[in-house]
């Protein structure tokens, strides 16, 4: 047995400041027109007024308290809020009592109670009907607030799991992006350094010749690239999760965006590109991150909302390359979702610290990005 159900439920304040007034209100009635001897009117008073306090504690307990004062006979009159009380404690009995066994049993004992008494009392047999529509309909309705209350707290529990999982999964997709990246990177890097080692190679057969003025730096060249060919191959290949790869063929860059475009063209998407030839060096990895950028956001467009239009904009300065990627029409305003895809370009634009915004249009979905140039990418 749990710890409240060992304990006593204690009332709450502002329960006790209900059954308060409903007290004062009673026993000022009974001051001026007694329902019957002093003593009996108090004990009614008392006794259909103070379960009030514990109605949401102890519902089924606080209406039984009051349905059995109903049994004692009040020959001069009845407490003026009598069926209001009745009301409240009925409905806090459906409201608020968690077994539906307790509610059917404590509503039944009080419709026979309140049925019997007034039969057997002054009032005419239709009293009865109100003695019944005072238990049973405040029961029904608190009974409805109490299902409807729980179904919020399970769609809140449940949205609660949802944002849980989104985030997990969010999480995932930035580490499989990572790896991604670190993949790419791997293979990018490593033609190049692979291309310095092999220049310092044929430097060195060459200038063979003159050793007293290039074999002593071209060999440091040559011992620094392959070092550094090993290094890079140990840190990165970690992240590798052991997958064998010896291509290293570079990555898509900037100048293979067309070919992209063309491909999804080819989906009976229409898409226009606006590619200026850039007037400054771009990075392999920036340029890589691009066109991740653009694929997965073409990707998106297709996916979500085909037969659309898009319009592709990457404009390179001197300080960073700037990204858009606009769909209008087929699916209007409908973000994608489903997928990681998005989460995937935050991360790999934010390890170029870069900034990343998407999001829907008035008439389709935005996706816009910028990758400063000359910037180390974030750990």
């Amino acid at each position: 047995m749990d710890e409240s159900r060992r304990r006593p439920a204690l009332p709450i304040w502002s329960d006790v400041v209900l059954a308060a007034a409903f007290l004062a209100v009673s026993a000022a009635q009974i001051a001026v027109a007694p329902i019957a001897g002093p003593v009996v009117s108090v004990v009614v008073a008392l006794g259909c007024t103070v379960p009030i306090a514990w109605r949401r504690t102890a519902p089924a307990a606080a209406a039984l308290a009051m349905t059995a004062v109903w049994i004692i006979p009040t020959p001069e009159g009845y407490l003026l809020l009598g069926y209001v009380i009745a009301a409240v404690l009925y409905y806090s009995l459906g409201a608020y009592e968690p077994r539906p066994w307790r509610v059917v049993v404590v509503t039944a004992v009080g419709v026979t109670v309140g049925v019997v008494v007034t039969l057997l009392g002054p009032e005419i047999w239709q009293a009865a009907i109100g003695s019944v529509l005072a238990v049973a309909g405040p029961a029904a309705a608190g009974r409805l607030v109490a299902h409807q209350r729980a179904q919020n707290a399970r769609l809140e529990e449940l949205t609660e799991q949802l944002v849980q999982e989104r985030t997990a999964a969010e999480r995932a997709a930035a580490a499989e992006e990572r790896a991604r990246i670190a993949r790419e990177l791997h293979d990018v890097i490593g033609h190049e350094v692979t291309v310095i080692a092999l220049q310092a190679d044929a430097a060195a057969a060459a200038l063979a010749k003159a050793p007293e003025r290039a074999a002593a730096p071209v060999a440091a060249i040559r011992r620094s690239a392959a070092e550094a060919l090993d290094e890079m191959r140990r840190v990165v290949g970690m992240l590798r999760a052991a997958e064998e790869d010896d291509d290293l063929r570079p990555q898509p860059g900037l100048t293979d965006l067309p070919a992209l475009v063309e491909r999804t063209r080819s989906t009976d998407t229409d898409v226009v590109l606006d590619l200026r030839p850039p007037q400054v060096p771009v990075p392999q990895s920036v340029q890589v991150a691009v066109y991740r950028v653009v694929q997965e956001s073409l990707t998106n467009a297709r996916r979500h909302a085909p037969g659309s239009a898009v319009r592709v904009r990457v404009d390179v300065d001197a300080g960073a390359v700037c990204v858009e990627v606009v769909s209008s029409g087929g699916g209007q305003g409908r973000t994608p979702g489903g997928g990681h895809g998005l989460a995937g370009m935050h991360e790999r634009v934010r390890m170029h610290g870069g900034e990343l915004e998407a999001g829907p249009t008035v008439d389709g979905f935005a996706v816009s990005a910028r990758l400063p140039l000359g910037v180390r990418a974030a750990p």
